[in-house]
């Protein structure tokens, strides 16, 4: 059998042009590294909120986004070379994706980008014309609404052509002075009111041209791996060559041009009214083609955003594609935080069941349940997990852990939990499943509410969904021990030294090592031993659970 073509290495990729090389030079340097640059949230969340508000897919909401640190983690994954694979990147690390051959097509081209170091790079070269400082104007051009087309806008195209034949007679004809001047009147009062309007969308439209020249040039490269983005934009072609004439006109990005050249063409504007004719033919072009713009541009996104993903990957201590499951059914080896340098790696397997981590501070809880969180959005989005193995739900994640006063709102600490909590507790049973993330669950309270309003929520909370909830209260460890497995993060102290080392283990915690670091702080002895004699007598008191419902 002879060897599949895709398969053999390609030969380096060496640009003609010197500029080109020199680029090419910086994306082989860059590859596998961070890249620091500035990342406007809200222009790149842009085409996030278009495609969610159309389609109305499951997103990451905003309390999690927040809670998962995950801007950072965007910034981290984000090694995209044009603004369009940056606004996409977004999109889908905060969609969740339920068609499982959409993941494992993506998972794919993570692969194939990172062995084939031709295919990626001459997709990169490309992709550089599409970071320019107007590539942010591209995205409200396709998808936000356009100005009207004014009442009677024939008579621009008439008065566009009259001006400049009035003023080339009047040089023959002396009596054509007077209306040569009336309709240079005519024209400076149009330029400077619906003129002025359609302005700021010129870069914007300088950057739908320099998107339909890099996708037909996409369109064009060689595709051994049979990649869905390059087949549609093969697809594509004779639309973008028709849209590409069409604004030819537009394609120059006045603001990047000399001045006295900005002043040419705005006094030829004034006379000519130029651009006001060519945008009301442009945007009648580009309403009857925007869904396939749209299309395009995603199409084009979506290389650079596998690209970006792949990059990420070989900077990764290791990762694995997950294997995502219709049951509450995780099992996780070696997993570990994107964000901690060289993170303590940790495993779980829970079968229908939910999980009671106990520890003290520090000592790693907090983390671990966002660890987890953070890779079952992986698992869902960009379809990677950073552990040797994985088996994990398919699952909405939801998280309460960034709790803060919402003082101005008038709102107390507890009340602003109780709020988000209870929005946990009206997830119906027979929806899709969630993973509720919470830490210190009703922190903001005494004791024995805290223990009781705590053991009766996380009990209901259980029953149809997974949570993950982080404690210091040993009291809620023996009330849910019936409903939830218990684990525990520990901190030790060796040859006087306080520490953590950061991994999870089964079972309850009953340390007191909180009241060792005081000694060890230099408190009086009088006080440790008053609170270890406080503490025994406390863990010894008689509780009686309430019966499970």
């Amino acid at each position: 059998m002879s060897p599949d073509p895709s398969s053999r290495p390609a030969p380096p990729f060496v640009p003609r042009s010197g500029r080109d090389r020199q680029r090419l030079a910086d994306l082989r340097q860059a590859w596998g590294q961070p890249v620091a640059r500035e990342r406007p949230t809200d222009l790149i969340a842009l085409f996030h909120r278009h495609a969610a508000s159309l389609a109305k897919p499951s997103v990451i909401d905003d309390s999690t986004w927040s809670d998962l640190g995950l801007d950072e983690v965007f910034a981290t994954i984000d090694r995209t070379t044009g603004m369009p694979g940056r606004q996409v990147l977004y999109h889908r690390l905060r969609t969740y994706e339920t068609d499982p051959a959409v993941l494992a097509e993506r998972a794919r081209q993570h692969g194939i980008f990172r062995r084939d170091a031709t295919a990626r790079e001459r997709i990169q070269l490309l992709m550089t014309r599409l970071d320019g400082a107007g590539a942010a104007y591209l995205v409200p051009l396709l998808v936000r609404e356009l100005p009207p087309a004014p009442p009677a806008a024939w008579l621009f195209l008439l008065l566009s052509a009259l001006t400049p034949a009035c003023l080339v007679g009047m040089f023959f004809l002396h009596a054509l002075f007077l209306p040569a001047l009336l309709l240079v009147c005519i024209n400076v009062v149009i330029y400077a009111t619906y003129g002025q309007k359609i302005l700021p969308h010129f870069t914007g439209f300088s950057q739908v041209v320099a998107l339909l020249a890099t996708a037909k040039e996409l369109g064009q490269l060689p595709d051994s791996h049979a990649l869905p983005p390059l087949a549609k934009l093969r697809g594509s072609s004779a639309l973008i060559t028709t849209v590409q004439k069409q604004l030819g006109w537009l394609a120059m990005d006045r603001t990047s041009l000399p001045e006295l050249i900005q002043a040419l063409f705005g006094y030829l504007n004034m006379l000519c009214l130029l651009d006001t004719v060519v945008f009301l033919h442009a945007i009648r072009s580009l309403r009857t083609h925007r869904q396939t713009l749209v299309e395009v541009f995603e199409a084009v996104g979506a290389l650079d955003a596998s690209i970006a993903v792949a990059s990420y990957l070989e900077s990764v201590p290791g990762a694995c594609v997950p294997n995502l499951v219709a049951s509450r059914h995780l099992d996780v080896t070696g997993l570990y935080h994107p964000l901690i340098p060289a993170a303590v790696a940790n495993d779980l397997a829970l079968t229908d069941r939910s999980a009671l981590v106990a520890g003290p501070n520090m000592a790693g809880k907090t983390a671990f349940v966002r660890t987890l969180a953070l890779n079952l959005v992986f698992a869902q989005t960009l379809h990677f997990c950073l552990a040797q193995r994985a088996i994990l739900p398919r699952a909405i994640v939801r998280s309460a852990i960034r709790r803060e006063d919402a003082l101005v709102e008038g709102s107390s600490y507890f009340f602003t939990e109780i709020k988000q909590v209870l929005g946990f507790t009206q997830a119906p049973a027979d929806g899709p499943l969630h993973v509720f993330l919470i830490d210190e669950i009703f922190r903001g309270t005494n004791t024995v509410e805290r223990i009781a309003a705590s053991a009766a929520v996380l009990r209901h909370l259980a029953q149809h969904h997974i949570v993950f909830a982080t404690t210091h209260d040993f009291e809620l460890q023996d009330l849910l021990a019936d409903t939830y497995a218990l684990y525990h993060f520990s901190d030790q102290v060796v040859d006087g030294r306080y520490g953590f080392d950061y991994r999870i283990r089964p079972g309850p915690v009953r340390s007191r090592n909180a009241i060792k670091l005081l000694e060890l702080s230099g408190y009086p002895p009088s006080i440790v031993a008053e609170a270890t004699q406080l503490a025994s007598h406390l863990e010894t008191s008689p509780r009686r659970a309430p019966t499970a419902a």
